[in-house]
């Protein structure tokens, strides 16, 4: 950071970079200070801000916004319901990632909406934690059909993932109680022309999946009607703003109910939180450091 200009100490920005970045390589971290002295010169500053870190490192995962995508009316209000079932689902379920912003300008090459959480650096997970991110990336669609009484096309992203983590749980993890503490080897991954497990295994498989994705799904309808109100204020403010930070949810639903975690000196959500130590620390991460939900429903193909 030597050769930037900052409008506040090097130490301060370190940190908060240090909190929202885990996973990047020195040449991302370079490509993000980049990106904030450009943001700060197209806003005609004199020094770069923390702001424009902020912005940076959004722009550089998510994608530009995309404000000349412009989309009806109709459709907005729909984006904005599905985000805040997103950003409810997240602010009332223990183990889900604290929210830092939720907006519905388009992003990106399809996104027209996403949750924006806190990065941290996690490799294991129990199936508790899971449960709650399942939960989570369901509650755009759950906010939808309780809306609306249909669901659109826009969560399909959010299930693609959904059943990632149901089939890592069942096949990969052990976490199933009729499949049982067992770990198959995935055949695309291991290079292998055929499944590990039989026919009758496959269907028991699909069985559970569906069963856990059910269960989830109801679960997280019940939390969301229970919050309905809540519901309703981030939706509203969503509308008239686009963009809601971490500040405006305590404003409109109150404090997060359960103690936040810590990251890197508590440079973004105090007070500490210890979280749980297991074993080994091999497994790939489950969730992405930031979460674009909504797509767009179709291709240029699809259109034609």
């Amino acid at each position: 950071m030597a050769p930037l200009k900052l409008a506040v100490p090097a130490e301060t920005i370190s940190k908060k970079l240090s909190a929202l970045t885990p996973g990047f390589s020195g040449a991302d971290i370079a490509n993000a200070c980049n990106e904030a002295a450009l943001v700060a010169a197209r806003a005609g500053k004199k020094a770069i801000e923390l702001e424009d870190f902020e912005k940076a490192i959004e722009r550089i995962i998510g994608g530009l916004e995309k404000k000349e995508r412009v989309l009806s009316p109709k459709e907005k209000e729909r984006v904005a319901w599905h985000e805040a079932g997103h950003a409810i689902a997240g602010w009332f379920l223990r183990h889900a990632d604290p929210l830092l912003k939720v907006s519905i300008i388009p992003r990106g090459s399809a996104a027209l909406g996403y949750a924006q959480v806190q990065p941290h650096e996690q490799y294991l997970y129990t199936s508790e934690q899971i449960q709650d991110r399942i939960c989570m990336t369901l509650a755009g669609r759950a906010a939808e059909e309780i809306v609306y009484g249909v669901v659109s096309s826009g969560a399909r992203d959010d299930l693609e993932r959904v059943a990632s983590y149901i089939y890592a749980q069942i096949t990969k993890y052990g976490m199933n109680e009729l499949v049982g503490p067992l770990s198959f080897r995935d055949p695309e991954e291991s290079g292998e022309t055929e499944k590990t497990y039989s026919q009758t295994t496959a269907e028991l498989i699909d069985q559970e999946a569906r069963r856990i994705a059910k269960e989830a799904y109801q679960r997280t309808l019940a939390l969301l009607r229970e919050k309905h109100e809540q519901l309703t204020a981030v939706a509203t403010r969503l509308l008239e703003r686009e963009v809601l930070s971490r500040e405006d949810m305590i404003e409109l639903v109150g404090a997060r109910p359960f103690p936040e975690r810590v990251s890197y000196d508590g440079t973004v959500t105090p007070p500490p939180r210890s979280s749980p130590s297991l074993a080994q620390a091999t497994y790939t991460p489950l969730m992405n450091r930031y979460h674009f939900c909504i797509r767009e429903c179709a291709t240029e193909q699809d259109r034609r």
